[in-house]
């Protein structure tokens, strides 16, 4: 499903450019990153306070984030494995597969997946 296009008074399509030292622009990144923001929402909330669309997950979220991603990846892989073992294993072509290991995988990645998605749900 495609993402609902915003309207286009709410396109931030607009740049506006300062002129910093380049301590001070360590300093502006800093102190967005001490706080939970990209450099622009952060630039927005100091100078018109406008709400940050989003805050910037700490560094343990975005670990369980992108394992969630890489949890997704291997269990489309074990699918079309079990597929393919399946189809094989119908057909004739292929003996003495162990669905019952292929099944056992599968529960074991859903219970980690599980597991991860309580600490996400949790605050982590």
């Amino acid at each position: 499903m495609a993402r609902p296009q915003k309207d286009t008074d709410a396109k931030r399509n607009l740049t506006i450019r300062v002129r910093v030292t380049s301590i001070e622009k360590r300093q502006i990144w800093q102190q967005a990153a001490d706080a939970g923001y990209t450099p622009s929402d952060f630039m927005r909330l100091k100078t018109i306070a406008s709400a940050p669309l989003r805050r910037v997950p700490p560094p343990d979220r975005e670990t369980l984030l992108k394992l969630m991603a890489e949890l997704g990846k291997i269990g489309s892989n074990v699918n079309q494995i079990a597929h393919a073992l399946n189809y094989y294993k119908a057909s004739g072509q292929l003996a003495g597969v162990n669905s019952e290991d292929i099944t056992k995988t599968i529960a074991d990645l859903d219970g980690l997946t599980t597991q991860v998605l309580n600490l996400l749900e949790h605050g982590h």
